[in-house]
C-alpha cells in the first residue's frame, strides 16, 4: 500500500499498511473520529495520520488537503492546558 511512496523505508511502509487495517473496522463501525482517537492512542505523528487517513478514505480519490483537515481538526489532537 505504501511501498511505492518514494524515500519511505520498507518497515515503515508496513508498519502504516498495518496501521491503515487496523483503521478499516473501526472506521467502518465507529466512524473517522475514532481512527483519530486510535492514531493518537498508538502515538502517530500528524503526517503519517494523514497518509493512513488519506489511504482510508482512497488514496486516488482523496485530497491530501482534505486528509490532513481531518487530522489536524480531530477532538483527538486537540491540545489541552
Amino acid at each position: 500500500m505504501f511501498e511505492t511512496v518514494a524515500g519511505l523505508q520498507p518497515e515503515v511502509a508496513e508498519r502504516l499498511t498495518a496501521l491503515v487495517e487496523e483503521c478499516r473496522p473501526v472506521l467502518a463501525s465507529n466512524g473517522m473520529e475514532a481512527v483519530q482517537v486510535l492514531l493518537v492512542e498508538r502515538g502517530t505523528g500528524i503526517v503519517p495520520a494523514v497518509a493512513i487517513t488519506k489511504a482510508l478514505l482512497g488514496w486516488a480519490d482523496t485530497p491530501l488537503l482534505v486528509a490532513r483537515e481531518i487530522v489536524e481538526t480531530s477532538t483527538a489532537r486537540a491540545v489541552t492546558g
